[in-house]
């Protein structure tokens, strides 16, 4: 008899496909569920997204988001890679973990991280947006714990956003000094290095991708039209295969006090919707495989997919502006197709 999963459960295992990449069938087998009812949860999943921010009230944030979720993002993109797109010097990095002391509260920064090299030395890594002399000093008072854990092994990071700092870099006092590294991220021009990195991923040179992700804490004129590029532009890559959907929603999540809540909510959707492209690809292998299979011919799997698309645009999972678009795709294939026979 299957079995009854908690709401907990359903989230971890909803997860291992989000984040670990398990195959929803490999899933629906080792769990005991049918594919119909995995698709339940992720359609409720989608419905209640927004739930992954949470409200901040007390430093003026209007929405926040899941720190797992970024965790997991920086873990699996900078394993085995450097700190230079930070333009700080490194060894290769072998692990990333959080650090939230527990007697002290931090509720701003986007990043709030410890990147582990090679060598064992560690890099606390924050982001503070619009940073004064009194963040310089909350940092101080963290970095001793940080510190104790790593053995005095650690360096701090801080990338500033939003405006410039022009306050001291260093506490210094009779008994010693606090001097952390300072990356004013604001005095980067973010329009010039977008095109810088366009450029090279045009031309085949993925190494800059990671860099995309922080490209909205960059300085720049026009803040939320260019994060609206950013994201648009990953959101192209993403569909021509060249960009995880992990990728993209993480550079929304790191722009999420750079520009407004209805921008911000707008693109989220979007996002939203690329990951219900992934589904709608697995329900069409698994809904139109047998069929094609037995007709042999591409022009049923084809048919299938188009049915796929007007299904899930029927059920509201899928926009009917995006299901057209996929569908005209689809009927120009098959058109092709008739044409080529005719031909022969």
């Amino acid at each position: 008899m299957p079995k009854n999963y908690s709401p907990k459960e359903k989230a971890e295992i909803l997860k291992q496909h989000f984040i670990g990449k398990k195959p929803v069938s490999a899933i629906c087998d080792e769990y005991r569920i049918r594919p119909e009812v995995f698709r339940r949860w992720e359609t409720a999943f989608f419905e209640n997204g927004d739930l992954i921010f949470r409200q901040v009230p007390h430093d003026g944030m209007a929405y926040f988001h899941n720190y797992d979720f970024v965790l997991n993002w920086l873990s699996e993109a900078f394993r085995g890679q450097t700190l230079d797109v930070l333009g700080i010097r490194t060894g290769k990095i072998r692990r990333v973990c959080s650090y939230k002391p527990v007697e002290i509260s931090v509720s701003a920064g986007i990043v709030d991280v410890i990147f582990e090299d090679a060598g064992g030395k560690g890099y606390h890594v924050e982001e503070q947006r619009d940073m004064s002399e009194d963040d310089l000093y909350r940092f101080g008072s963290q970095h001793l714990s940080v510190a104790r854990e790593w053995k005095d092994n650690v360096t701090d990071i801080i990338l500033v956003s939003g405006t410039p700092y022009t306050g001291r870099r260093e506490i210094r006092t009779p008994s010693g000094k606090y001097a952390p590294t300072i990356v004013d991220l604001t005095e980067r021009d973010g329009p010039r290095r977008f095109e810088e990195i366009r450029e090279a991923l045009n031309a085949g040179d993925t190494s800059a991708l990671i860099e995309l992700v922080f490209l909205p804490l960059y300085g720049s004129d026009e803040r939320t039209e260019f994060v609206r590029e950013v994201i648009q532009f990953e959101i192209d890559l993403y569909k021509r295969g060249k960009m995880p959907v992990l990728l993209v929603a993480a550079t929304l999540i790191m722009a999420n006090k750079e520009i407004d809540k209805p921008t911000f909510q707008k693109l989220w959707e979007e996002i939203k919707m690329l990951k219900i492209f992934e589904y709608a690809r697995e329900m069409i292998e698994q809904e139109v495989k047998e069929e094609g299979r037995k007709e042999g011919r591409k022009e049923g799997r084809i048919e299938g997919e188009i049915k796929t698309y007007q299904d899930l645009s029927d059920k509201g999972l899928l926009s009917k502006d995006l299901a057209e678009q996929e569908i005209a795709k689809l009927r120009e294939k098959l058109e092709k197709l008739d044409s080529m026979k005719e031909a022969a």
